[in-house]
């Protein structure tokens, strides 16, 4: 069991070893921390105890964030699970590591924080609070999303598991990928575009909720980053996450390449850092899209981070309904088709906003879909039918009916004339 399950679990370790009244609590809260700690943070809030019937207010100096364990570690930073003592719930916490004091990267750590702060939406995790620890690292508290990664969802898909095939059906899959689509929309229309859009950085929750993660390298638009946040030796951000069995590929890269290279458009590939737009994510959530419903990443063939960024470049990637899996049935054709439209290596043939691919999804699943191949045709005339038939049922109807005349009547003539 984990400290902050402990912590959870027993109530009595929420108690305070010397009570204290409130007076005495706002004065320890001020001198709590040591002088060799200055950063050090400590709760302030009081709890309600009652001596012979008579309220007090009491409180303890604690640690504000009690560290349980890591979540996870990237190239510049970790992410760890801790519990605030002052409100009592558990959060994420996430800082830089200890060996990277470069005022560039501190600067674009900075900006990561500002950045997110400033997308309130239901899909974008959201920050709760911001500090400096003991060590003189910088820090920012948000929501604690319990619950599973993306990444894992298609591990599971691609392994077979029926319990997950049964949970994510194709139907599921697109209402996960609709509400990534709505926190990307929010963040577009704020000026910023993620560039790091991939299965590893979305949430699913316990209780059906997804959030898109990992602003770290998030840009506003039109931003010349290479003045604002030089960095000293961009090669030590393309290190290997510490203990980590990760690909190359799925790592993410600061330097004159940015983002995760199975996932960057074709110009982030390239380098073009400055002529990205919002249609580079439009890419990135395509492939990742094709990769949720196929099972398979167009570029897992490739075995090193050249061999990736030379493929994001130049290699297409295949129609959805032609890749086969014995786990599952083919990708219906009209979500083929839109994914096709958002993976275009040219830029000006993807679609020009994510508005645009949400109304598209939702003429997808209204069966208005684009008339593109012989299944799409046959879909669209079913759904025509079938909105006619709502509409009309009387004159349908009678029209049936008819219909059915007419052809009883030739039958009797064809019999009669054979009598004849």
């Amino acid at each position: 069991m984990s400290a902050l399950d402990q912590t959870l679990a027993d109530p009595k370790s929420l108690r305070p070893a010397s009570p204290q009244t409130l007076t005495e609590a706002r004065a320890t809260a001020v001198d709590a921390a040591p002088v060799s700690n200055p950063n050090t943070r400590s709760t302030i809030l009081p709890r309600l105890s009652y001596a012979d019937d008579m309220p007090q207010l009491i409180t303890d100096a604690r640690d504000r964030f009690e560290t349980a364990k890591v979540l996870g570690r990237g190239g510049v930073g970790e992410v760890v699970l801790a519990r605030d003592n002052d409100i009592e719930r558990p959060v994420a916490v996430k800082r830089l590591l200890p060996e990277f004091d470069d005022p560039g990267i501190i600067g674009r750590f900075v900006d990561e924080i500002r950045v997110l702060g400033a997308l309130d939406h239901p899909n974008i995790v959201p920050i709760h609070d911001v500090g400096i620890d003991p060590d003189g690292r910088y820090y920012y508290v948000m929501k604690y999303v319990e619950g599973e990664t993306l990444e894992h969802v298609i591990e599971r898909l691609q392994a077979g598991d029926r319990e997950y095939h049964a949970r994510y059906p194709f139907e599921r899959r697109m209402e996960v990928f609709r509400q990534v689509l709505r926190g990307v929309q929010y963040a577009h229309a704020r000026g910023v575009i993620h560039r790091d859009i991939k299965p590893a950085n979305v949430m699913v929750g316990r209780y059906g909720e997804v959030l898109l993660m990992d602003w770290g390298i998030a840009r506003r638009l039109h931003e010349d980053e290479q003045k604002r946040f030089p960095v000293r030796d961009s090669v030590a951000t393309l290190k290997a996450p510490r203990a980590s069995k990760e690909s190359p590929r799925l790592r993410t890269v600061i330097g004159e390449l940015i983002g995760t290279p199975a996932y960057m458009s074709p110009e982030q590939a390239r380098g073009d850092n400055h002529k990205l737009d919002e249609r580079s994510d439009v890419y990135s959530l395509c492939v990742m899209f094709h990769e949720l419903l196929t099972l398979r990443h167009y570029l897992g063939h490739t075995e090193t981070v050249s061999q990736c960024l030379i493929g994001a470049q130049k290699e297409e990637v295949p129609v959805a309904y032609t890749i086969t899996s014995e786990h599952q049935p083919v990708v219906p054709a009209d979500l083929a088709h839109f994914i096709r439209h958002g993976v275009s290596k040219n830029p000006a043939e993807r679609y020009r906003s994510v508005t645009v691919m949400l109304d598209r999804l939702q003429a997808v699943e209204e069966g208005h879909c684009p008339v593109e191949c012989p299944a799409t045709m046959m879909k669209r005339m079913g759904t025509e039918t079938t909105h006619a038939i709502d509409r009309h049922p009387f004159v349908l109807l009678g029209a049936v009916s008819v219909t059915l005349v007419l052809a009883l009547l030739g039958v009797a003539m064809l019999v009669v004339s054979a009598v004849m």
